[in-house]
């Protein structure tokens, strides 16, 4: 078991980013041409599933072939780009230190050529997982291994100061602070609560809401009554979104259907407010997943809010592997679906192919949903196409576990 909850510290960052910002925040434009095309990222993993290397790269265009990673740049194994509204594109560290310690900007010129921008030290153990901006002189980044919000300025890559979030920690728990979202000049802040086998130890969802305008925190948000934890997975930034209506939405993980009890779900904070609604929820042990063998999922490894309450995921379910539980990273137990946020039903994508935990890149690119795949037929990028429903792939094969998609297409 001591195995297993190791291997969940780096699985933790198994998912690939584009962050949240605010549609009220201020954007920073970037100077470095209009890039149109696409960024994706790879990783390739040692024999054991839990280390390795990752790639990222552009392409002019979604245009089909094969890729290797000869024009790739290197990234930090178990954490993905996260890339802001503005354009830039943050990359971290190795999510358990084993890389420079330091987050590094970059933009593209118009060629999709990678133009370095600056870096930002950090400590060997900050295990940081998300960047998100509120203009071009103030950005958030969350430390999990230290439990503080770093602010720093993002034009010039340097720290202005922490926000320390420890006193919010659960008894025998790291506050280990998540994914965050900007609504209202206020950053809600989703707190993982993680003990020392990177579990949660309770049944509640925990936020810290902060005002932007003063850094100080303003609220510990706290809900034990829907049941669920682990508010946000690490690195998917989409695992808090804003819908048109101006409702937060929250994935909380639970304990990666390890243990029996703590449980995920999504919930939601609705427009104005800045409890959770009590009256919200999609409980993933007791929503059935159309088209799933296994009836149900135990957590979302990454989402994407697609719009008119439309929600896109992979949807883990360790049943679907006999070897899920002894070996989480080369198992078969992610399947892309949709989830009507609306009706809260879930269903699973007809003609799209069962991954491994590695590909969790979901983008959008020209109304096409992307979703990266490591199945047993092929490594790379299938579409799905909301209109016509219709699925293609792998559009782009690559070496290695797709593991990030972005899209810069106009």
């Amino acid at each position: 078991m001591k195995k297993i909850y190791f291997a969940l510290a780096a699985m933790m960052a198994l998912a690939c980013a584009c962050s949240n910002d605010d549609s009220n925040s201020s954007k920073v434009i970037s100077d470095e041409g209009d890039f149109t095309g696409v960024v994706f990222a790879t990783s390739i993993t040692n024999p054991d599933g839990s280390s390795g290397s990752a790639y990222m790269q552009t392409l002019a265009d979604m245009t089909p072939g094969s890729y290797d990673n000869h024009n790739a740049i290197p990234l930090g194994f178990g954490v993905t780009p996260v890339v802001t509204k503005s354009g830039h594109i943050y990359t971290f560290p190795d999510y358990m230190g084993n890389s420079k310690a330091q987050i590094e900007r970059y933009a593209l010129d118009a060629k999709g050529n990678w133009v370095k921008k600056g870096a930002m030290s950090i400590s060997a153990i900050a295990s940081a997982c998300d960047v998100i901006e509120l203009n071009d002189e103030k950005a958030y980044v969350t430390m999990q291994g230290l439990g503080i919000i770093t602010v720093f300025n993002p034009t010039t890559m340097t720290k202005i100061k922490d926000i320390d979030l420890n006193s919010l920690s659960q008894p025998n728990t790291n506050v280990s602070p998540a994914i965050m979202l900007i609504r209202d000049d206020k950053l809600f802040v989703g707190l993982n609560q993680m003990n020392t086998q990177w579990m949660p130890e309770q049944n509640t969802i925990e936020l810290a809401m902060i005002d932007t305008k003063t850094d100080q925190i303003e609220k510990h948000i706290v809900n034990s009554s829907i049941g669920f934890c682990f508010a946000t997975r690490p690195v998917d930034p989409n695992s808090m979104f804003m819908d048109e209506q101006g409702d937060i939405y929250i994935n909380c993980i639970g304990s990666f259907g390890y243990i029996p009890g703590l449980r995920g779900g999504i919930v939601r904070i609705k427009k104005g407010e800045t409890e959770i609604d009590p009256d919200y929820s999609i409980a993933f042990d007791q929503t059935e997943v159309e088209g799933l063998s296994t009836k149900y999922a135990d957590f979302l490894s990454v989402v994407l809010y697609g719009g008119n309450g439309k929600l896109y995921a992979y949807a883990n379910s360790n049943a679907l592997d006999p070897d899920a539980m002894s070996n989480p990273y080369l198992s078969m137990t992610d399947i892309p679906v949709i989830i009507d946020l609306k009706q809260k039903t879930m269903q699973v994508i007809p003609g799209m192919e069962i991954s491994n935990p590695h590909v969790t890149a979901i983008g959008q690119h020209n109304g096409l949903i992307v979703f990266g795949s490591a199945n047993k037929k092929a490594n790379g990028f299938y579409t799905y196409n909301p209109k016509t429903q219709q699925v293609e792939g792998p559009v782009i094969r690559v070496q290695g576990n797709p593991c990030f998609f972005y899209s810069f297409a106009k």
